[in-house]
């Protein structure tokens, strides 16, 4: 397997690339277990509730937990739900999202085993761009109230299944099956920034009122390597809508300097 990165903030993240690294594992299929688990502790909460009880022992909650699920998955989706339930946790709700998140990075390691991780990136953010573009599509592939998740997934890969690999259209299959109106752009991102990660790059995206010459996107990339100490991939998109300047988020950092934002920020000082 190809080594990369393991992504320190994200929970759990060290312990996966561990166990993906057990011999004859695939890491597809242990995605398709963190998401069937997800699925059944989001439905089940009983027992969701049972396996997160501080009263229970760690030994307890492993007992159950491998009594319930260990038929079911591989050794190496075991070997880390045993970790995760033993951990505390105050509310269910949040196992069920981190193993949503371990999934998703099952997927992304899946990727990365096979030198993928750029197309898989550079496939997020396309998808991405064009959603943004495209609100209808996008209100129907994030409303929950509009079919469910299994048909909503179907509608994106009628969509874009001939245009983007396996591993991105399974990540988007579960982005729009599971992300609410609103944060389905917000995830497909996040997505993208955790391959640029497990490559030890910065993923950064760049929105501009007018397209940005070979000579500006060199200097800005420039700028950010020297600031962030790593090699940094740039998604630039053109938004005229900003009028002037740009919109740049880079990891936790986000960066308005467009015309709109400051006309904007001038109409509410003029009128307060």
């Amino acid at each position: 397997m190809t080594t990369m990165r393991t992504i320190e903030s994200v929970p759990f993240a060290g312990d996966l690339v561990a166990a993906l690294h057990a011999p004859d594992t695939d890491a597809m299929r242990v995605a398709e277990d963190f998401f069937g688990l997800a699925d059944l502790f989001k439905e089940n909460a009983r027992l969701a509730r049972a396996l997160t009880d501080p009263a229970r022992s760690d030994s307890d909650k492993q007992g159950l937990a491998t009594r319930a699920f260990g038929s079911h998955v591989t050794g190496a989706t075991m070997t880390v739900v045993r970790i995760v339930v033993a951990d505390h946790w105050r509310r269910p709700s949040d196992v069920t999202n981190a193993l949503e998140v371990l999934g998703i990075l099952a997927v992304l390691n899946a990727a990365g085993a096979r030198g993928a991780l750029d197309q898989v990136r550079e496939e997020l953010f396309q998808v991405r761009y064009f959603l943004a573009h495209h609100r209808d599509l996008r209100v129907r592939l994030s409303d929950t109230s509009t079919g469910n998740a299994h048909e909503r997934g179907d509608l994106a890969s009628s969509l874009f299944s001939h245009r983007i690999s396996a591993w991105t259209m399974r990540l988007l299959r579960r982005a729009v099956g599971r992300s609410n109106h609103g944060r389905l752009l917000h995830n497909l991102r996040r997505y993208a920034q955790w391959a640029a990660t497990m490559q030890d790059r910065l993923f950064v995206t760049v929105a501009t009122a007018s397209p940005m010459s070979e000579a500006q996107v060199s200097r800005l990339r420039g700028i950010l390597e020297k600031r962030y100490g790593v090699t940094v991939d740039m998604a630039i998109s053109v938004d005229p809508t900003l009028i002037g300047g740009f919109r740049l988020r880079a990891g936790m950092t986000a960066i308005d300097a467009s015309l709109a934002t400051r006309l904007g920020e001038a109409r509410d000082a003029i009128a307060s």
